[in-house]
Parts: structure tokens; sequence; C-alpha cells
């Protein structure tokens, strides 16, 4: 006969040890919310590793956002967008006239493709401007 492992009222199993557990408890609001923001800047996957990192004194990241680069973060992120569609709808149209699209769908596709691609063209433009701006700033500054 084989022992069946037992299973705790709380979840845990005989096989599992209690030290290996830790709950904490932070009853302070202050406190909580000042763990919350460190928590959101340090870039940890989890909570668990973010206080495991304070604990045992672990190097981490600290993320932190510059609210005027902010239009700067959002034209990159139209552009990598915009990139990602482009690579898309370019699969596509090689793809379709191998497969059950018509011609005249592949070259809809292929219209779609090249006014994209002059989207990008402007927005990698725009990009450049706003870098050029920002570098001139931080050297300013």
């Amino acid at each position: 006969m084989k022992k069946q492992k037992q299973k705790m009222p709380d979840g845990r199993r005989a096989t599992c040890p209690r030290w290996d557990r830790w709950h904490i408890r932070i009853p302070n609001s202050e406190d909580q919310q000042k763990l919350i923001r460190l928590y959101r800047k340090s870039g940890a996957k989890t909570k668990s590793d973010f206080v495991r990192a304070r604990l045992l004194g672990e190097a981490f990241k600290v993320i932190t956002e510059d609210p005027s680069k902010e239009l700067y973060l959002e034209k990159f992120s139209k552009i990598i967008a915009l990139t990602h569609k482009i690579g898309m709808l370019y699969n596509e149209a090689v793809k379709a006239p191998n497969t059950y699209h018509s011609v005249a769908t592949a070259q809809r596709m292929l219209d779609k493709l090249e006014t994209y691609s002059q989207v990008l063209i402007r927005l990698q433009h725009q990009a450049i401007i706003l870098t050029i701006r920002i570098q001139a700033k931080e050297a300013t500054k």
C-alpha cells in the first residue's frame, strides 16, 4: 500500500515544510502604498520576486517615467505597431496568389502595403525629428 500525501487545511502538503512558506502583513496603509510604488518601479515580474530581491539584497532595476518623453514614446509605439502591421500585410500579400485568393485580392493587399509603407516613412521622419529635439533638450540641461 502506498502512503497518501496528507493535505493541510491551508493547501500545503505534508511534503512541504512550514519554513518554506513566508507570509507578511503590512498594516500601515502608507507603507503599503510606498511598497506598491517601489514594486511598480522595480520592473520585477511578481511581487514575490520583488520582496525576495529586497530581503536578500539582490540588485534590481528601477524604471522611472519621464512625462516630457511621453509624446516621444507614443510615436515610437505607433511606428512599432505599423511596422508589425506592414510585415503581416506583406506576408499575406506574398502568400495570397499561391493560395485561395485571387490576383485582384493580392493587388489590393499590395496597395494597402504601399499606403502603410508611406505612412511608416512619415512617422519615422517625425521620430527622427523628435529624437533630435529630445537630445538637444538633454544637452542643454
